[in-house]
């Protein structure tokens, strides 16, 4: 028979004081052994519910594998569970202490397409997993493995380009030019561009130019190994920086209404910095070249550091870390006209410890690009806004970036600290931050460039008056989807299939001048991979119509 309190109190209340003692003692310790146990019993269920199938794949596979994959640039694979299980700890240890993902801009402060960083639900799910031993679960619930493509993360390439395969020799950091004939009959618009390198570990990053004017041709004749050694740029005058590669970084494709302009017969020069690590490693690098389908209507893009370490911008000229000391600087540049900002590139080296970049209006208003409280020079690259961010005219961008040049930067290359001025080493400092932009037009900043801002509404609200009545069907999809529309202007249409990060995985129809009227589309889906897309369908103007896709 089961005894409540009041009823051991009631039985204490007729003992003597020493047998009430006893009895309440006895009641209370079994009372709290059994709370404790059933505390412990809860949370080890709580714990049994998190597995890899159902909670643990699913955030590998969105937020590390893209890196951590068979060729890719992590250093071993988490696809699978028998993978994320030998690494268990490893992922506990990085994701606890935010060094993965590596997503170096404080969310906080400013989102950006492709955003990758875990949310509270998702490190306690991490932890609960690695603590719990682990646990598989149901593999038969567990999300198909991701396919990558062989040679491009983006797509098939307009065109393939290879530098010669080259040693490196030098004691020192080396940045060596290869020059590369584009083998372009007329111009075009190059929507995106794809560097990868043959060896990861002999490049620390890759700067590519246009040079339309030979120079970079017969500097390379004058010498009788591959390329030619150039700092601070690749020493021909008026050559363009038209893409890049850095650690950690990913290509992007513009909206095919975008590109930046690649001259008839010019040449491409990638400029390639080995660092001295990299002595004895040999290495030949790929590029990948994707065009808009036609040169009529494209909005051209540019890149350039804009805010940088020289005299006409950095506060303070020049860049002088003294030894033992952390020193702020300061950069700053006033807009000479409306700009259309596509992304924002902030570069600095082993003494930068962090920077932040925005702008002030005529009308004193802030624009906040982005902040960097923890750099690392190992993990950089372009940070594509969500959708396109006017910069009015007499906007003043500023540019604020820490060095720390003592023995509490983990990072400083020199013990004891060296005076660190501004250079081409690793061992030198830098403070650069590339805009890519546009001349602005009206709408720009109603261009989406990430797709998660895309909800399963069929229009952006302030953009319903092209598109009416997106249908598609079937919904999930397995071979085919059938797309009907209504169009209610005259207007050039982009039709695309984006995968959850935002990239364009499919372009099927580029339909210059469409009629006011209703359309239908048939567009084939089997080479898709299991998951979620949108389907978005883009006006020259920006104004955009989307519609989840389920591939089953």
């Amino acid at each position: 028979m089961k005894m409540n309190i009041l009823a051991v109190y009631w039985k204490a209340s007729t003992c003597s004081s020493k047998t009430q003692t006893t009895l309440l003692m006895s009641f209370m310790k079994k009372h709290i052994l059994t709370t404790f146990f059933l505390a412990f019993t809860v949370l080890s269920l709580q714990a049994q519910t998190i597995n890899w199938a159902t909670d643990i794949a699913p955030i590998l596979y969105n937020h590390c594998v893209q890196c951590h994959r068979d060729g890719g640039i992590g250093g071993f694979s988490l696809v699978g569970y028998n993978n994320a299980y030998s690494n268990r700890y490893g992922i506990l240890d990085a994701t606890e202490n935010k060094r993965m993902p590596p997503w170096k801009a404080n969310p906080e402060y400013r989102h950006f397409r492709g955003e990758n960083v875990l949310n509270p639900s998702q490190l306690s799910a991490i932890e609960q997993w690695v603590n719990a031993n682990a646990p598989a679960g149901d593999l038969g619930q567990a999300p198909p493995d991701p396919v990558f493509t062989i040679g491009s993360e983006i797509g098939q390439p307009d065109e393939v380009l290879q530098t010669p395969l080259y040693t490196m020799t030098s004691q020192y950091d080396e940045y060596r030019c290869f020059v590369i004939p584009s083998g372009l009959q007329a111009d075009a618009f190059l929507r995106g561009l794809e560097v990868i390198p043959g060896n990861h570990e002999a490049v620390h990053h890759v700067l590519v130019f246009e040079d339309t004017t030979g120079q970079a041709k017969i500097l390379d004749q004058q010498t009788p190994e591959p390329g030619y050694v150039s700092f601070g740029g690749i020493n021909v005058q008026d050559a363009r920086l038209v893409g890049a590669w850095v650690p950690g970084s990913r290509p992007e494709l513009f909206p095919e209404f975008m590109g930046v302009k690649l001259h008839k017969n010019s040449d491409l020069v990638l400029q390639v910095h080995f660092p001295a690590a990299a002595v004895g490693m040999s290495e030949s690098s790929t590029v990948n070249l994707f065009f808009t389908p036609t040169t009529q209507g494209v909005r051209e893009v540019a890149i350039s550091p804009v805010l940088n370490h020289g005299p006409l911008s950095l506060e303070g000229f020049p860049l002088n870390i003294p030894a033992n000391a952390v020193k702020t600087y300061h950069a700053k540049y006033t807009v000479p006209a409306n700009v259309s900002l596509i992304s924002i590139a902030p570069h600095m080296h082993l003494i930068g410890t962090s920077m932040i970049c925005y702008g002030v209006t005529l009308q004193g208003d802030t624009i906040p690009l982005i902040d960097i409280p923890e750099w690392d020079f190992h993990w950089q690259g372009a940070y594509t806004f969500q959708k396109v961010e006017k910069i009015p005219f007499g906007t003043k961008l500023h540019a604020y970036a820490v060095y720390d040049n003592t023995l509490n930067n983990p990072n400083n290359p020199n013990n004891p600290p060296q005076t660190v001025t501004a250079g081409e080493a690793t061992t030198d400092e830098m403070m650069l931050v590339y805009f890519t932009y546009m001349l602005y037009q009206a709408g720009d900043e109603n261009i989406v460039l990430d797709s998660t801002l895309l909800s399963s509404a069929v229009h952006q609200p302030d953009q319903a008056s092209v598109f009416q009545d997106l249908q598609v069907s079937p919904n999930p999809a397995q071979t085919e989807v059938t797309l009907q529309y209504t169009l209610l202007e005259n207007t050039d249409v982009l039709a695309e299939i984006l995968n959850t990060d935002g990239r364009s995985v499919k372009i099927f129809a580029l339909k210059p001048n469409l009629s006011a009227g209703t359309y239908t589309e048939k567009v084939l889906v089997a080479d898709l991979p299991p998951g979620m897309y949108f389907i978005r369908l883009q006006a020259a103007n920006g104004a955009a119509q989307v519609s989840r896709l389920i591939k089953s």
